[in-house]
């Protein structure tokens, strides 16, 4: 697993949202489940840029829900 393209997930995904704003246990959800995102859908085999992070986000973000 490469760890420069994590962060890159990482970085991109917390740029989409103003995650300063983020209280300290959202932050650590948000990062935790952007990594378990990254490692269960094996994206370090593939480019990672905003387009990416962007069809992961609702499932990264904490604060995004899941309507039906």
């Amino acid at each position: 697993m490469s760890t420069k393209k994590l962060n890159k997930f990482v970085d991109l995904s917390k740029k989409l949202v103003d995650f300063k704003r983020y209280q300290t246990d959202e932050q650590e959800e948000f990062v935790s489940n952007a990594i378990a995102i990254y490692r269960n859908n094996n994206l370090g085999s593939g480019a990672i840029n905003l387009q990416v992070a962007k069809f992961f986000l609702f499932l990264v973000d904490p604060r995004k829900e899941v309507r039906g």
